[in-house]
């Protein structure tokens, strides 16, 4: 039986059961203040021809490439969020 690839949720950031932005459950306060001190990381992967993007908080870009590494979805660890989105 052929592989379908990773599954997307339709409405939510979630791989293959796996959660890939960490700010999901944060309102924009929350996010504004996290942002500020440094602390979230963007990332983005590749599946099923397209790109997804997502959000890591951690204390360092090494401690976001571990938990990148450790979700399993070839996420890349691609900056620091200075100002998230509503």
């Amino acid at each position: 039986m052929p592989s379908t690839g990773i599954r997307i949720h339709p409405k939510r950031p979630v791989a293959d059961g796996i959660l890939f932005d960490d700010l999901e459950n944060f309102g924009p306060k929350e996010r504004a203040f996290l942002a500020a001190r440094g602390v979230v990381f963007c990332t983005q992967f590749k599946a099923n021809g397209r790109t997804y993007s997502g959000n890591i908080i951690a204390t360092s870009w090494d401690h976001a490439e571990n938990i990148a590494f450790g979700r399993g979805l070839d996420e890349e660890v691609i900056g620091v969020c200075v100002r998230p989105s509503a």
